[in-house]
């Protein structure tokens, strides 16, 4: 089969505009006083996967909303449940994505991606495959649900954190680059 070299291009420039990057969820349990264990649930996002524990230290981990509504800010979740997150089944995955998503409170927010698309939400068409959508319901991409997540636990001096991964993604969106906290 011989292609032309215009679909050549093509091809080349559709692979370079898609990204990749992935989603995790955890749990960070800090010890605040001897005797007392605060925890939250967090998102983060990555460039790839698997991770090293000296990568989840490095980024920003989004809370999750307290009443499953992520308009406001943060994320919410369908089917995220008080099991493990590789047991999880998501009909509904929403992360906001407005200019203020990271950083609200300081004279620099931004958004968790590229763009401020209001909010990006993954909704289930089955098989373990996510279509992604932002606030006006336009496409932006794809994801699915990894068949053997990587799991993981990482432990500081006062402090541990168990990740899963639970999305891997294709898009036109790209994580912003504030997200990373630099080393």
């Amino acid at each position: 089969m011989r292609y032309s070299p215009s679909v050549l291009v093509l091809a080349a420039i559709v692979s370079n505009v898609l990204a990749n990057f992935t989603i995790y969820i955890g749990k960070t349990n800090d010890i605040t006083d001897v005797g007392v264990t605060f925890s939250s649930t967090e998102l983060q996002i990555h460039k790839r996967a698997p991770l090293s524990c000296s990568d989840t230290g490095r980024v920003i981990p989004i809370s999750a909303s307290s009443i499953n509504d992520a308009s406001k800010g943060r994320w919410a979740c369908d089917g995220c449940s008080a099991k493990a997150p590789r047991d999880w089944i998501i009909s509904r995955f929403e992360m906001y994505n407005r200019n203020n998503a990271i950083g609200r409170s300081t004279d620099h927010p931004f958004p968790l991606f590229n763009k401020a698309t209001g909010a990006v939400t993954l909704y289930g068409t089955g098989n373990g495959n996510y279509d992604m959508r932002d606030i006006n319901n336009t496409f932006l991409g794809t994801c699915n649900r990894p068949r053997r997540p990587q799991e993981m636990d990482c432990w500081q001096l006062i402090s541990a954190t168990s990740m899963t991964h639970v999305f891997t993604c294709i898009s036109d969106l790209v994580p912003n680059e504030g997200l990373w906290i630099p080393m």
